[in-house]
């Protein structure tokens, strides 16, 4: 099968890329610009089919770009990763949010319109555009709305709904999909868990002292493993219903305090945990756990334990280091 993949030098991306490879498919995507990344070079020396070379260098503000890199590569699928998933910088620049994940999204899927019309696409969105949830609406379901209280929730509900257009206006097949919070080796510091992991790896190196900062432990999240949520992905764009949407979580609520109990565990020496309180949110959703019960219809269920991803997360780090 031909694959192409926006945001393929991504977090997710690259470990959906891994995903396909191994399943025997030839994956092709695209990147706004030219760097090394590790995980493809990864990629490249396991696969010999898999150059990263041949990835289409064009931003999502190009539709003309992307149809022409669609038109080349033809492929058969089509994964929409690409985007800005960090909230803070999302809310920091409101129109370049905007221009990229919801204009993004809305030249995709006319480039695909054009160029890959009999192609499959799957939407990646976020469980973010559910936004101000009730606890009497715990655990999410799809069908539970849609009030986003972030920028970024804002601009994933809109690329959202921007892709179910597409599918009521045109026929094409586009599968929406809501991830709920994942993490994994390769994720950005940006986000809670890597942060946590980073510190601890150079507190173990003694690049830091041992000091591990942390904002609200009390926020409780539906945490996943990346490499579970890609093949959510794999599965869905395979079975999943042209139009609908799919949630894929772990269906289990865990406090950022968990999240410290465990990494902390698993480090080498000793650590003082201290709040920071310019990592806490002015406001935030106290409680976000969702259902995955329509993609476990089709065959999905998350498969790799929490503290194991954790591990793994920190085994990264440790190896990023001392590289």
């Amino acid at each position: 099968m031909r694959v192409f993949i926006t945001g393929i030098s991504g977090f997710a991306g690259v470990h959906l890329a891994a995903h396909l490879l191994a399943g025997g498919h030839e994956v092709r995507g695209s990147v706004s610009r030219r760097r090394e990344v590790p995980g493809l070079a990864t990629l490249a020396a396991r696969h010999a089919g898999f150059d990263p070379a041949r990835l289409a260098c064009v931003d999502l503000g190009d539709r003309a770009g992307l149809a022409r890199a669609l038109a080349e590569d033809a492929p058969e699928r089509v994964f929409h990763l690409a985007g800005i998933a960090f909230v803070p910088r999302a809310g920091a620049d409101i129109a370049r949010t905007f221009a990229v994940n919801v204009l993004g999204t809305v030249h995709l899927l006319e480039a695909v319109q054009e160029a890959a019309p009999a192609a499959r696409v799957l939407v990646v969105g976020s469980s973010d555009a559910y936004g101000a949830i009730a606890p009497e609406e715990l655990p999410i379901g799809e069908d539970v709305p849609l009030r986003p209280v972030s920028v970024y929730g804002i601009s994933k509900a809109a690329a959202d709904m921007a892709a179910f257009q597409r599918w009521w206006a045109s026929g094409l097949a586009v599968i929406r999909v809501r991830s709920f919070n994942h993490t994994g080796p390769g994720q950005s510091p940006d986000f809670v868990c890597a942060d946590f992991a980073r510190q601890l790896a150079r507190i173990e190196a003694g690049m830091a002292p041992p000091v591990l900062r942390v904002g609200n432990l009390g926020a409780a999240r539906d945490f996943s493993d990346v490499r579970d949520i890609v093949h959510g992905y794999a599965l869905l764009m395979e079975r999943g219903e042209p139009g609908a949407a799919y949630n894929l979580c772990s269906g289990a609520a865990t406090t950022v305090g968990t999240i410290v109990e465990q990494l902390t565990a698993e480090c080498r020496v000793r650590v003082e945990v201290i709040a920071d309180t310019s990592r806490v949110r002015t406001r935030e959703v106290p409680v976000i756990v969702g259902s995955a019960a329509r993609a476990a219809a089709l065959g999905w269920a998350p498969a790799i334990p929490l503290r194991q991803t954790l591990r793994d997360l920190l085994a990264h780090w440790r190896r990023a280091l001392a590289s």
